[in-house]
C-alpha cells in the first residue's frame, strides 16, 4: 500500500471513530459529510443532512448561539465558541464546543469548511457543581459568606434604583455549644440542618438566607415597608427556633439573638451592614439572649468606646499604666483602721485617656483581660503590704481586701499563683482578704466553688461584697463559709429615708450576728448614715466620710493615726 493511500486511510477512520463531532462543509455551508458522533449530537439520520445547507439545521441550536455563529462565519470565516443544541422534548438540551475553520484547496481554489464539535454537557455540570460548592455551605446548603455578601451587595443596588428600604439580619443561635460539647458534632450538624429548614420554611422566596459559618446566619430582606414588619419576621425566627429540638432521643431547647440593621440608611456598604448587625446581635445577647436588637448610633457609639477601652486596658499592661488606690475600713468602737480595699485606677498620664473603674472594669472581665490585671493588683497589693510592714510594723494586723471576678474564679491557675506570690513577699495568707459580689457566689457552681475551697486552704478570707443585691440563701452561707458580709451602698445611700433599705441593713446585720460573721458596711457618706448603721448593729464601715481612697505612699500615715471623733456624737 502506497504511503498516500496509507495516510487517507488512516484519515478516514480517525474521521469516522473519534468522539468529537466533525463536519466538512462547501464554502456555501453545504453539509458534504459528517461522522456518526455529530448525527449523535444533532439526533439526525445522515439521509437527513445529507447535502442540506447548514441554516436548514438552525431549529436544532439555540437561536442566538446559532446567530452568533453564523455572524461568526460570515465576518470571520471561521467560529470558536460554546452552543447549546436542543434536546427536544424526549431529551435535554446538550453544550458543545463549535470550532469552525475555512481551507482554501490551493490547486483549485476551492475553499471548505470543517467544523469539529465537542460536546461539553458533562463539563458544564462538573463546572457548575464546582461552582455551586465554591458558594454554598457543604453542611446546609445555604449560601456561604461570600455568596450572601453578593446578594446583600445586589439587594443594596436594587434598594437605591427603586429607593425602597431592606435589612440584614445577623442570627446567632444560643447554647449551641453546650450541645456540641455534650452530645458531640453530629448531633450539633443535626441542629444546624433542622435550624436551616425551620427557617426555610417561614421565608419569602425573595429573601436571601446564608449561614456565615458555625451557628451564625445571615438573612437578607428586601422591600421592608415598616419596622413592624421586621419585628414580626424576628419573633417568627425565635418562635421557630424555641420548639424543641429531637437529638439522639432527647429534648433540646435553644434560643436565638438577632441584630438587625437597615439599608440604605444605616449604610450602602456590605462589610460595615455586617459589622452593624453583629454589633447588634451582642447587645441581644447582653439584654439577655433570646430577643432582637436594631442597630443605632447609639450603639455604635457604645461599641467603640467599648473597643477603646479595650485597647487603653492593652496598653495599660504593656506600659505599666495601672496604679493601686486603698480605701480605709474603720471600726468605730477603737476609731482605728481595721482594714483596706485595694482600688485599681487607670492612669492617664501613661494611657492617654481617663476611664472611671465602672467603664472598664466590665470591659476588662468580658476581653478575659482582667486575668493578666488581676495578677498585676495581687503581686503590687504584696508588696506594698511588704513595704508599709518594713516601716510601720503594726501594719501586719490590718487585712487587705482584694476584688475577685468571677472570670478569675475560673481560672484553675490562679489559687498556684496567690500561693507562690505569697511566698515570694513572705506575706501571711490571713492577710488577704477576696471580696467577690453575692450574685458571682450564688451563680458559683461546682468548679468556681472548688477555687474559693483552694483559697481559703492557703489561708486566705472571703467576704460577699455587695450583699443584700443578690438576696443570698440562708442554706447556702450556711454550707459554704464566708468570713465576711459587706452591705452594699446602694442601701446605705437612703437608709435615713427609705424604711426598705433600714429592713435589709438591719436583716443583714442580724444574719451576719446570727451566722458568727463579721460585717461591714460601704459607701457611708454623711453623718446621718454611720450614726443610723450604728445604730442597728454594724460598727465597721467604709466610706468618703472617713477617707478617700489613699494612693500607697500616703496609706502609713493614716494608718499612724486615729481616726477623729464626732463632735454631736
Amino acid at each position: 500500500m502506497k504511503e498516500s493511500e496509507l495516510y487517507e486511510k488512516v484519515l478516514k477512520k480517525i474521521f469516522e471513530e473519534v468522539s468529537e463531532g466533525m463536519v466538512i462543509l462547501s464554502s456555501d455551508e453545504r453539509i458534504l459529510a459528517c461522522n456518526d458522533a455529530f448525527l449523535r449530537m444533532v439526533g439526525l439520520k445522515r439521509e437527513q443532512i445529507r447535502q442540506k445547507n447548514l441554516e436548514e439545521f438552525s431549529t436544532h441550536f439555540h437561536p442566538a448561539d446559532f446567530r452568533k455563529m453564523m455572524q461568526g462565519l460570515m465576518k470571520e470565516g471561521s467560529f470558536c465558541g460554546e452552543v447549546r443544541i436542543l434536546g427536544g422534548e424526549r431529551e435535554k438540551d446538550r453544550l458543545a464546543w463549535f470550532s469552525i475553520h475555512t481551507i482554501q484547496m490551493d490547486e483549485t481554489d476551492e475553499a471548505y469548511r470543517v467544523a469539529v464539535v465537542t460536546d461539553i454537557s458533562d463539563l458544564l455540570e462538573n463546572r457548575e457543581a464546582l461552582r455551586f460548592d465554591a458558594n454554598h455551605d457543604a453542611l446546609t446548603g445555604l449560601p456561604n459568606r461570600k455568596l450572601i455578601l453578593e446578594k446583600l451587595e445586589e439587594a443594596i443596588n436594587r434598594a437605591k434604583r427603586h429607593q425602597r428600604a431592606g435589612a440584614l439580619f445577623f442570627i446567632d443561635l444560643d447554647n449551641f455549644k453546650r450541645i456540641n460539647d455534650t452530645l458531640g458534632h453530629k448531633a450539633g450538624d443535626q441542629v444546624l440542618r433542622e435550624c436551616t429548614r425551620r427557617l426555610r420554611r417561614i421565608l419569602r422566596v425573595t429573601d436571601s438566607f446564608g449561614r456565615l459559618g458555625g451557628d451564625e446566619f445571615l438573612l437578607v430582606i428586601e422591600d421592608v415597608s415598616s419596622p413592624d414588619t421586621l419585628m414580626k419576621i424576628a419573633q417568627k425566627i425565635i418562635d421557630r427556633i424555641n420548639e424543641p429540638f429531637e437529638v439522639l432521643g432527647l429534648k433540646q431547647y435553644l434560643g436565638v439573638s438577632i441584630g438587625i440593621t437597615l439599608f440604605p440608611y444605616d449604610s450602602l456598604v456590605p462589610e460595615e451592614l455586617l459589622q452593624y448587625a453583629d454589633m447588634a446581635m451582642y447587645r441581644a445577647k447582653e439584654k439577655g439572649k433570646n430577643c432582637y436588637q436594631f442597630y443605632s448610633k447609639e450603639l455604635d457609639d457604645a461599641l467603640k468606646r467599648q473597643f477603646l477601652i479595650e485597647k487603653t486596658l492593652r496598653e495599660a499592661l504593656q506600659k505599666d499604666g495601672f496604679y493601686l488606690v486603698f480605701q480605709p475600713q474603720i471600726d468605730l468602737r477603737n476609731r482605728k483602721v481595721v482594714g483596706l480595699e485595694a482600688l485599681i485606677r487607670l492612669d492617664a498620664s501613661v494611657v492617654g485617656e481617663e476611664f472611671q473603674p465602672s467603664e472598664f472594669i466590665p470591659v476588662a472581665e468580658e476581653s478575659n483581660l482582667i486575668l493578666q490585671i488581676g495578677k498585676w493588683v495581687f503581686s503590687r497589693c504584696c508588696r506594698f503590704l511588704r513595704e508599709w510592714e518594713a516601716e510601720f510594723s503594726d501594719s501586719r494586723n490590718i487585712p487587705l481586701s482584694i476584688n475577685l471576678s468571677r472570670r478569675q474564679l475560673m481560672d484553675e491557675s490562679w489559687p498556684d499563683f496567690v500561693e507562690e506570690t505569697l511566698r515570694e513577699w513572705e506575706i501571711d495568707p490571713s492577710r488577704i482578704e477576696f471580696e467577690i459580689t453575692e450574685t458571682t457566689y450564688l451563680d458559683s457552681k461546682s468548679v468556681e466553688l472548688e477555687m474559693i475551697r483552694r483559697l481559703q486552704k492557703i489561708g486566705c478570707k472571703i467576704s460577699i461584697d455587695d450583699f443584700g443585691t443578690g438576696y443570698s440563701s440562708f442554706s447556702m452561707l450556711k454550707d459554704f463559709s464566708v468570713d465576711k458580709l459587706k452591705i452594699d451602698k446602694s442601701f446605705i445611700e437612703e437608709i435615713t429615708s427609705n424604711p426598705h433599705d433600714q429592713n435589709i441593713v438591719k436583716a443583714s446585720i442580724a444574719l451576719a450576728n446570727a451566722m458568727g460573721l463579721e460585717i461591714i458596711a460601704e459607701g457611708v457618706e454623711t453623718v446621718d448614715q454611720r450614726r443610723l448603721v450604728q445604730l442597728l448593729g454594724c460598727n465597721e464601715m467604709q466610706g468618703f466620710f472617713f477617707s478617700e481612697p489613699k494612693e500607697a505612699h500616703e496609706v502609713l500615715a493614716f494608718l499612724e493615726g486615729k481616726i477623729g471623733t464626732d463632735p454631736e456624737q
